[in-house]
């Protein structure tokens, strides 16, 4: 059975079972209506309402926050499902330029691409510890037409010679444009990607069967409106994935020691090319007149990082002698998933040096999220908690009393001694004291 299709299974009796997962059961419902026209029968008012409804409920469903970006992500389809996937057309794609001796196998540029990816590896897992098992691999493709770059789902890198060479890229700038494509495996694009397509076939789906008089123009409905869908479907990287592979591309290359400055040389350097004749990488990843503004704004900071990595005890400056892309998994770094750390924002960095003041009235919020809140604590994933947090802007006790655990677990000891003697404080007055609250539990209130 081919990945994705929905069958449905058969009992001893002979009688058919639904599928079990909520997403099978409801694209069964709209292959069985289009396979049986039953939609088609109905008034159109209704058949309207019937199918806004069930695409709704499959986008409600569907989404989900992803920890790392903190944004709301379609995640009709794992990261696991995706991985595979992507392992398979991977697996075929090298074995394609292989076969035409287009792989380059060793030498001074696959050494130098291999150093570079590794070091950006071993920054990446500490943003996202389970990419520590990850099936880690960089090809060099002998291209010295082909200006691109990539990384599937899963970790599954290339680079073209030609990015190389009509670049004459820098290791820094090799970096940086690794690093993006990392960015968007790390952010989860790829899976969300294929939920929106899944998504917008469902829609395709419902709205022809809608829409349709009969059996025969549906199927003529059904097949005008796919051609447009994947036109929008299969259009390059949007400003906002981009700009997230942007933010989380320059800090791996910081963190693993390469210069900052070198997002922006990039991008000059690309846009010039392009002037001339489009390169492949361009009609993927979509440029924009914010886009060398914001790496370059991101530059104090980034050069920070960069020279805490390079300082003689960081093992970001060793070089990283673990050997990501070829050594065996149990040989690999245990990386504490409770310490994932957060990309850089001025918060952030308030919030480690324990510098944050929380200044919101936000009851309601704090509310609706206190059993999100509990759940972070008690599986003590740290980074979410403190984010969560953030995002609430609750004064109260309890808050910073989230705030110390969070920060400890992080490694961050003056700022979580800072933050429960601010909960000491707050509850001593009823109005930023949980006890003084009717509506807020106090469980959660202890040292860390």
């Amino acid at each position: 059975m081919k990945h994705g299709q929905v069958t449905a299974q058969t009992t001893d009796s002979g009688q058919h079972s639904p599928p079990k997962t909520l997403t099978q059961r409801r694209l069964a419902i709209a292959m069985r209506t289009e396979r049986e026209g039953s939609i088609v029968s109905l008034p159109l008012g209704f058949k309207a309402l019937l199918c806004s409804t069930l695409c709704a409920v499959t986008l409600l469903s569907g989404c989900a926050t992803n920890s790392m970006t903190g944004r709301t992500q379609m995640t009709l389809v794992s990261d696991e499902q995706v991985s595979r996937q992507s392992l398979s057309y991977y697996s075929a794609m090298v074995g394609d330029y292989r076969k035409k001796e287009k792989v380059v196998e060793k030498g001074p540029v696959k050494d130098r691409i291999t150093q570079i990816t590794n070091r950006l590896i071993a920054q990446a897992v500490l943003y996202r510890p389970a990419a520590a098992q990850w099936d880690w691999r960089v090809t060099v493709i002998d291209d010295p037409e082909t200006v691109n770059a990539f990384c599937m789902p899963g970790g599954l890198m290339a680079i073209y010679t030609g990015f190389i060479e009509k670049l004459d890229a820098t290791d820094d700038e090799i970096a940086q444009v690794m690093g993006h494509e990392i960015g968007h495996a790390l952010a989860g694009h790829g899976a969300e990607k294929m939920s929106m397509q899944m998504t917008t076939n469902l829609a395709v789906l419902v709205i022809a069967a809608a829409t349709a008089q009969n059996a025969q123009d549906m199927q003529n409905r059904h097949a005008a409106m796919t051609v447009g869908a994947l036109a929008f479907v299969n259009r390059p990287n949007d400003r906002l994935t981009e700009h997230e592979a942007d933010r989380i591309g320059i800090e791996l290359a910081a963190r693993a020691g390469y210069d900052p400055a070198a997002a922006v040389t990039l991008w000059e350097k690309m846009g010039k090319l392009s002037g001339n004749r489009p390169a492949s990488f361009l009609s993927t990843h979509p440029s924009s007149d914010q886009r060398a503004r914001t790496l370059a704004d991101m530059q104090e900071p980034m050069r920070k990082l960069q020279i805490t990595a390079l300082a003689p005890t960081s093992a970001e400056g060793s070089g990283h002698p673990h050997d990501w892309l070829h050594a065996p998994k149990d040989t690999r770094p245990v990386i504490d998933a409770s310490r994932a750390i957060a990309l850089y924002s001025p918060q952030w960095e308030a919030f480690a040096n324990g510098r944050l003041e929380l200044q919101g009235n936000n009851v309601p919020g704090f509310m609706l999220k206190q059993r999100r809140l509990r759940e972070f604590h008690q599986q003590q994933q740290w980074r979410d908690l403190a984010s969560a947090v953030m995002d609430v802007d609750h004064k109260l006790d309890l808050s910073y009393h989230y705030l110390s655990f969070a920060a400890k677990g992080l490694g961050h000891e003056a700022a979580s001694l800072h933050y429960m003697e601010r909960a000491r404080q707050l509850s001593e007055n009823k109005d930023t004291s949980c006890t003084g609250s009717f509506v807020i539990s106090c469980l959660d209130k202890q040292s860390p």
